[in-house]
């Protein structure tokens, strides 16, 4: 009798353990959708950004259209091209009799446009860890100021259909990024913040896989 309660508590024990379950944390690589169909197009044509305000001794526009040639030379497997044309209003996007006329012999091509501003300025702040009891008595410095380097990148960037002059995609980015080297060059920071805007469009516009984890439940 005693052999058999053994046994019964045995398996008992056994079952037990087989029903815990345990969660196991992974990582996976999900494809996102692109919310335009680039394949549509046999020609992506960038254009001059619209600016409120001409940044001093820095080429936006230029540095804007080259750098997304550049980048879209290897997602998009059309023609790339440049055209200048003139903002006469902020809501040239709308109007598109423009975009047709401005399309002229390319066919089945998309407009990348829209508006730019890059601001950049030195700013100062009293950081606690840097402050003195001293500081607030008469024996106070001067300048107890940490001075940072800040600037920041706002694009609303806009698809357009050449043929119909429709808006297929519109979306507004804005990035910014202080340094605690107030030499920093515009040119630089300029460069990591378009790095990370163009991180956020490109997975808007093309079939990128996005790592996300998941929890596995076993037994």
């Amino acid at each position: 009798m005693k052999k058999n309660s053994g046994l019964v508590v045995l398996v008992a024990i056994l079952l037990a353990a087989c029903s815990i379950e345990t969660n196991r944390k992974v990582k996976i690589e999900i494809p996102s959708v692109p919310e335009v169909r680039l394949d549509q197009a046999q020609e992506i044509v960038l254009t001059n950004f619209r600016q409120d305000k001409e940044v001093k001794d820095f080429n936006l526009n230029q540095d804007l259209v080259q750098y997304f040639r550049d980048e879209l030379k290897q997602p998009f497997k059309g023609k790339l091209s440049s055209k200048t044309i003139v903002w006469d209003n902020a809501d040239l996007t709308k109007d598109k009799d423009f975009w047709k006329q401005a399309a002229g012999e390319a066919k089945d091509a998309f407009f990348l446009t829209g508006k730019a501003q890059f601001t950049q300025e030195v700013r100062k702040a009293l950081l606690a860890n840097e402050k003195r009891d001293i500081d607030d008595g008469p024996f106070a410095k001067e300048k107890p100021w940490a001075e940072r380097k800040s600037f920041s990148l706002k694009l609303e960037l806009f698809l357009i259909r050449s043929g119909s002059g429709e808006v297929l995609f519109q979306k507004e980015y804005l990035e910014a990024a202080n340094y605690p080297n107030i030499k920093h060059t515009a040119e630089f920071a300029f460069y990591d913040l378009l790095q990370r805007i163009k991180l956020k469009l490109f997975r808007s516009l093309f079939s990128t896989d996005k790592t996300q984890e998941r929890y596995l439940l076993s037994k």
